[in-house]
């Protein structure tokens, strides 16, 4: 059963906030500021409304998730310090004289439970540039796009090290108990291949469920459970990992990170973030450019350019801004063009990371080299254009669960992006305008705004498992990064 947001109870101490809670306090002008009873409406149908024990206040709740996220604290240690900040009880409407604290566990009950379901980036967004509007805060008509990554909780391993540990384990627990009943076990051999090592997994794999009797026995049947998500997650990834949602992705040729990209759209003048998509780690940016303009203007933002990198510069986006409002276009697109780009369609499933400057493969695994091959013109074949040729690591594409159609068993993988001349030449003309190059300086604020979510606002490392969880994180910190901002203007 829900209530409704209690208000601040009557109090002999309740002037105590007058002095220690100064006006020029973040969280009295976080409460002053926002109206949390949004909260309320949202969450509602997530509750029973006329049996079972009372519930927690869920706009409390939600008050403390943003805590969290402003002071960069544990469930622990925020309900612990709501027991004595008097900043903190304000803000959570308690009163001064209050030692009853919720457990923390309870907080993981609203996150999962009560928040499910809920499109929370959007509402969050759209109660932000709400808030900004009514404060009357200048927007402009550009938007400022790019994309930041966040280190998974957990880390990945390599496909054959993570088998070996999964069938050694199975192998043990069946030892264990089949010893006693005369089964002989197959022994797992030392293997360097991992197309080998997943074929003797799932050998083993069928070895354990024809021992119906062992499988009677938890261990067994757990550590069985256990190979069986692990050769899934090779013949679909290539990498295991606990977070089935992370994904290898690259800033660098040399430096892969794992985990989960956020797409940020950010508004030129107000400096106030207007869309956010999560994707997983390896999600190419351009791709993401139509999804950040449609949120951009359904949280009420006027959309008529996008500042960007080379990243957003490819044909699809040319031909997207091209196109009417209502198919999600009609704006100009401030971002330079590179070679890859030009040539590239990528309606193979192949897509160019800008970061590393490599082609990525439909699986998401990236090149490992990449060549130039100049225009020519020869008698028989006429002209020639240049074109990038990409080489891939085959190890890779021969475990590969798409390879059917884009690897046959040869001795090499190559990828070649043909570049015509005349390509995109309007662009290229737009690119030595004035107007492009003053709108193209303006990129650096979306720069010193991913570098705020993930220093100051927790988005460097993720606090939990999913894409699901991850985008209930990035909402969280992106609402307080804008209210924090929303103060800051209106007091300058």
């Amino acid at each position: 059963m829900i209530e409704r947001q209690q208000q601040l109870g009557l109090s002999p101490y309740g002037d105590l906030y007058e002095i220690v809670v100064p006006k020029d306090n973040l969280l009295r002008q976080l409460k002053d500021m926002v109206d949390f009873t949004f909260v309320y409406e949202e969450v509602v149908s997530n509750y029973t409304l006329d049996n079972g024990r009372t519930a927690k206040d869920p706009i409390r709740m939600f008050k403390y998730l943003l805590l969290k996220v402003i002071y960069d604290l544990s469930d622990v240690r925020v309900v612990e310090r709501s027991l004595y900040d008097l900043s903190f009880k304000y803000f959570l409407d308690m009163v001064p004289e209050d030692r009853t604290l919720i457990d923390p566990s309870t907080l993981t009950y609203f996150r999962k439970l009560r928040l499910k379901d809920v499109k929370l980036m959007n509402l969050l967004l759209s109660k932000t540039i709400e808030i900004a509007k009514e404060k009357g805060i200048r927007f402009g008509k550009n938007i400022i796009v790019d994309a930041t990554h966040t280190i998974a909780r957990s880390v990945n391993m390599h496909p054959k090290d993570a088998l070996m540990k999964r069938v050694k384990a199975l192998e043990k627990s069946l030892r264990s108990s089949g010893d006693e009943l005369g089964i002989m076990v197959p022994k797992t051999p030392p293997m360097d291949d991992v197309s080998q090592m997943l074929a003797f997994c799932k050998d083993m794999l069928e070895f354990a469920k024809s021992q119906e009797l062992l499988m009677l026995l938890p261990e067994v049947k757990e550590k069985a459970e256990l190979l069986t998500e692990a050769i899934d997650d090779t013949e679909e990834r290539f990498t295991v990992s606990k977070d089935k949602d992370a994904r290898v992705g690259y800033k660098t040729p040399t430096k892969p990170f794992f985990g989960t990209k956020e797409h940020i759209a950010l508004d030129e003048e107000s400096g106030l973030v207007t869309a956010v998509v999560v994707t997983s780690g390896e999600a190419n940016d351009g791709k993401q450019l139509g999804a950040l303009v449609r949120q951009s203007r359904e949280n009420g933002m006027e959309v008529e350019g996008i500042i960007a990198d080379t990243a957003y510069a490819g044909t699809p986006n040319q031909e997207l801004a091209a196109n009417s409002k209502e198919e999600g276009g009609d704006f100009k697109l401030y971002a330079r063009m590179q070679r890859e780009e030009a040539g590239h369609s990528e309606d193979d499933g192949f897509v160019f990371n800008k970061d590393a400057g490599m082609m990525v493969c439909p699986a998401g695994h990236m090149a490992i080299g990449k060549c130039y091959r100049k225009a020519f013109y020869s008698k028989d074949r006429g002209r020639r254009n240049g074109s990038f040729i990409y080489r891939f690591n085959v190890e890779i594409c021969r475990n590969c669960p798409l390879k059917e159609g884009c690897y046959n068993g040869t001795k090499t993988k190559c990828y070649t992006v043909s570049i015509p001349p005349e390509l995109n030449v309007k662009h290229r003309e737009f690119e030595k305008t004035d107007e492009f190059k003053q709108k193209l300086r303006q990129r650096y604020q979306i720069e010193a705004k991913n570098s705020d979510l993930k220093n100051n606002y927790g988005l460097d490392r993720a606090a939990s498992y999913g894409l699901e969880n991850m985008t209930m994180q990035t909402a969280l910190s992106v609402f307080a990064c804008n209210l924090k901002r929303i103060i800051r203007l209106t007091n300058a």
